[in-house]
Parts: structure tokens; sequence; C-alpha cells
């Protein structure tokens, strides 16, 4: 009865394989980010849900920019505590703690503390985003005293590459806005009080970026400096036009970063709009990573692209390989705080 017995045995490995198909579709379906692992990844976190150390090394596939957790290596270890997450790290080794830490009991399924681990992502760097825009905001940028330009690079230094940006693009976003509401004849002014900032806070970063610098600050200067270089350009640019209105096309055509206080939920006070489409920041960690030089073509594909997520379509760059519509794509993701999956279809 061999070939009964391998037949029988074939069709039970078959109702085994699709009911563990169905339970791994069912976990993921829990927890989207899982749709990024393969099964056998998945598994390999499933059995491990008690142990956060096996866990960890998965992290990466599910989170754009966080290559690890920290386990905060002070907590007792107990019955009722099997580990204690306190810090995001990323990929460049930027370690950012977590506004409150993540505790992982045996009770809890992995894609628990999960989580929690993206929920405190999300607040805790909407809570830095508040501080540095609170403080930047505070800090008076005088160039041309050393007690502004220490003020500047302490500030710089003190928060994550992301967040240290975002808060940069906020105060030039708003700034400029508040300019153009200035109207016509005061506009031109407040345009340039605007312009002479960037390039106060250009010397300061180009002065600083020749010091000896830990390797993970200099990566973050040099993207403030590209940043504020794109800054210079558009606020020259909308002054050589002669723009005195905040609703000329000139302005609405770029990324404009709108911050509210007073929105009720800490996640919603940072609006991004792009001509008529507005998006909520998505707050996903991204690291410290590259950043993008914005050209007028960089421009022309982010409105078109916001268009399509406005009007839920899709959106589809077309041009020779290498040419970067990739890395457009990434960058406007980076930009609205989202995280974006490259897939490979051939």
């Amino acid at each position: 009865n061999v070939q009964r017995t391998l037949e029988r045995l074939g069709n039970l490995m078959g109702v085994i394989q699709r009911a563990l198909g169905d339970y791994l579709e069912k976990q993921r379906s829990d927890f989207s980010r899982f749709y990024f692992l393969g099964d056998d990844d998945l598994l390999e976190i499933i059995g491990n849900s008690g142990e956060p150390g096996k866990v960890l090394g998965h992290i990466g596939k599910m989170f754009a920019g966080m290559a690890s957790a920290r386990i905060d290596s002070t907590a007792a270890q107990s019955e009722d505590l099997v580990a204690r997450l306190d810090a995001m790290v990323s990929k460049d080794g930027e370690v950012v703690p977590l506004e409150s830490p993540i505790d992982v009991t045996p009770k809890h399924a992995v894609k628990e503390w999960l989580r929690q681990l993206e929920d405190g992502m999300h607040t805790t760097l909407a809570t830095l985003l508040q501080r540095a825009v609170e403080e930047s905001t505070s800090i008076a940028v005088a160039t041309n005293t050393d007690e502004g330009k220490n003020g500047f690079v302490d500030w710089s230094t003190k928060y994550p590459a992301q967040i240290m940006i975002l808060a940069t693009l906020i105060n030039w976003s708003m700034g400029v806005d508040a300019a153009l509401h200035e109207g016509v004849g005061k506009c031109d002014a407040a345009l340039r009080s605007v312009l002479s900032g960037i390039e106060g806070k250009l010397q300061i970063m180009a002065e600083s970026v020749l010091l000896d610098l830990p390797n993970d600050t200099r990566k973050k200067f040099e993207q403030l400096i590209t940043e504020l270089v794109h800054q210079r350009n558009v606020t020259r640019s909308l002054i050589d036009d002669g723009v005195s209105d905040p609703r000329d096309f000139r302005w609405l055509y770029h990324l404009r970063y709108n911050y509210d206080p007073a929105a009720p939920k800490l996640t919603e006070k940072l609006q991004i709009s792009l001509s008529n489409s507005s998006f909520y920041y998505g707050f996903e960690y991204l690291g410290i990573g590259e950043r993008l030089v914005q050209t007028p073509l960089t421009d022309r594909c982010y409105l078109t692209l916001t268009q399509a997520l406005r009007f839920r379509m899709g959106g589809n760059p077309f041009g020779p390989a290498g040419t970067g519509k990739t890395e457009s794509v990434k960058a406007l993701g980076a930009q609205l705080g989202r995280f974006v999956v490259v897939m490979n279809c051939e």
C-alpha cells in the first residue's frame, strides 16, 4: 500500500500548506507590514515572538529607515518582562530614543508589540517635530554673531536629520507664505528678509562642514545644505518674478509645509500642499539616508504625482534607464514622510 499511503500523505501535505498559507495571510491582514516579508521570514518572526532579539533582525524589511530597535540593557528581566525597547536605530547608526519605551511581555503576540513600535515611531517623531519647530522659532539666527551661529549649529545637531530638515522647511515655507500675504508694497522686502536668513544659515553650514565632524553629523549638515540651496533658489525666483500673491501658481507649484500647533491630533499638525492637493505628513522614520537635489524637472514630476494621488490614480514617470525616475518617486515619498516600496516586476 505504499502508493496509496504516499497519495494520502501528499493530500495531507497540501491541506497543511493551504492552512499555513491562510494563517500567514491572516497575520498579514492583522499587521500590514508583514506583507513585505517572505513566508520563511514571517514564520521565523512568529516562532520567535518571545525573543525580540531574533525578530529585530527583520525590522529593516518592514520599516523604511529603521535597521533595528535598541533593547534597554538596564531593564530588569522578569517573568512579566522579556525586553524593553527604548530607541530606534537607523541604517546609518542614528539613534532616536522613543518617547515612551515598549515593554515586550510573554503575553504579547509579536504583531502587538510591532504595532506599538510603529505607533511609538509616529508619536516620537511628531513630538520631536513640535519641539524642534518651537525651538527654531525662538532661535534668532543672527549670522554675524557667534552666539547666533552656535545656537543654530547646536539646534541642528540636537535633533534627528529628518526632523531638523522638516523644521527648516516649515520655517521657510511659512515665512514665504507670510511674506506673500504682506501685499504688493511690502512683499519684496519681506521676501528679501527670508532670503537673507537662508543665506545666513547656508554660510553657517558651509563653515561647519569644513570642521572635523562625526560621520552622521556631517551627513546631516550636507543634506541641510542641499535643502537650503533649493530654498534659496525658489525664494530668488519668486523675487525675480515679482510674485506678490500667495495664490500665485509660481508659489503654489512648490511643496509647501504648513504647521498648525493648534491641531487636535499630534500626527496631523503638519500638512504638505502642492498646487491644490494637500496631505498629512506620514511620520515614517527615514534615518539619515541620501537626499536628492531638486531641479525644475523634479518639481514637475512632484506636481504630476501629487495630482495623481489627489485623484486616487496611478502616476508613472517615463524615460530612459538611469535618469532618476525611481529616485524621484522615493524622494517625493520621503518629503511626505511615507514608506516607499520598490518592486521589480520583470
